[in-house]
């Protein structure tokens, strides 16, 4: 009996001493490091290849929100039905069949972790998850997470997206482009293959057309860049033909109706707390303290 307790209390040990090795420290978070995942030079302090949040389009912003994590800036880290879903897939298969759904649990796996998915990486990445919420704010989750995020075949943050795919600065990116960087984030180097043939996929233009009309319908876009962006989307990527500039005054009332129609009518669901177009995107801070005071009362 006791040789058990001696080797239950030695694993127990052994399982503490590995964790705190694998969850980082706050000054680590904070620093400059190299990442697991795909070996990406992280820096905040280092202005040539590293992009303030205040120098990323608000509108990549808001799409990226909008695809990979609706509720981003009133979360502390989990999406609790995308959890769900995931213990139900994991009862049915008995294997970790689902990714990490949250921007903070795919910050944590690209900056700590590996592609593996065991249940021991799956605890680190739930630890290594609340240690972020903790110690960044979600302006700076969010400002790591798209400068370290893969957006293609070794094309690493957004600075490298803006450059290689439209020789843009990330400030620069239009409504059409932002769509199209959110779109490929699920699987880069296959969805990123529209920008190769110049063209782009029916998956592609059918997904980019549909992040546009979500983006409009839940009043991240003004009209103005709503119809420019679907005139634009035409001919977007393919080359010898001019962009249409589908603005307001250009179209019919007929034919402004119909695309206001259609994104009502293929637009889904979704559950975002983003504010208006006009308006800057929240800081986190304030947005989870309002988030917390509503839950108690």
């Amino acid at each position: 009996m006791r040789i058990i307790f001696i080797l239950f209390f030695s694993l127990i040990g052994a399982a503490s001493g590995y964790v705190l090795v694998h969850v980082p420290s706050e000054e680590t978070i904070k620093g400059c490091f190299k990442t697991s995942m795909y070996g990406v030079d992280l820096c905040p302090t280092d202005k040539k290849t590293y992009v303030p949040l205040k120098n990323i389009s608000s509108k990549l912003q808001r799409a990226i929100i909008l695809t990979e994590d609706s509720a981003f800036y009133t979360h502390k880290g989990f999406d609790e039905e995308g959890l769900t879903r995931c213990y139900e897939k994991l009862k049915e298969t008995h294997k970790i069949t689902c990714g990490g759904s949250t921007i903070t649990q795919q910050l944590a796996k690209n900056l700590f972790l590996y592609k593996d998915k065991t249940f021991v990486r799956k605890g680190l990445e739930a630890l290594i998850t609340v240690k972020l919420e903790k110690t960044l704010t979600k302006k700076e989750i969010l400002e790591r997470y798209l400068n370290v995020v893969q957006f293609g075949k070794d094309i690493y943050g957004v600075k490298q997206a803006a450059q290689f795919y439209f020789k843009k600065h990330p400030s620069e990116l239009d409504v059409v482009e932002s769509a199209f960087l959110a779109m490929v984030l699920p699987n880069p180097e296959k969805y990123s293959k529209s920008y190769y043939r110049k063209d782009l996929t029916k998956f592609a233009r059918k997904r980019i057309s549909g992040i546009v009309r979500d983006m409009h319908r839940y009043k991240m876009l003004t009209d103005d860049d709503y119809f420019m962006a679907m005139g634009k989307l035409e001919y977007f990527l393919t080359t010898g033909h001019q962009e249409v500039d589908a603005s307001p005054t250009d179209l019919s009332s007929d034919e402004l109706n119909e695309m206001i129609d259609e994104g009502a009518a293929e637009a889904p669901a979704v559950a975002t707390d983003l504010p208006p177009a006009e308006t800057p995107l929240p800081d986190a801070p304030a947005q989870v303290e309002a988030s917390e005071q509503s839950t108690e009362n």
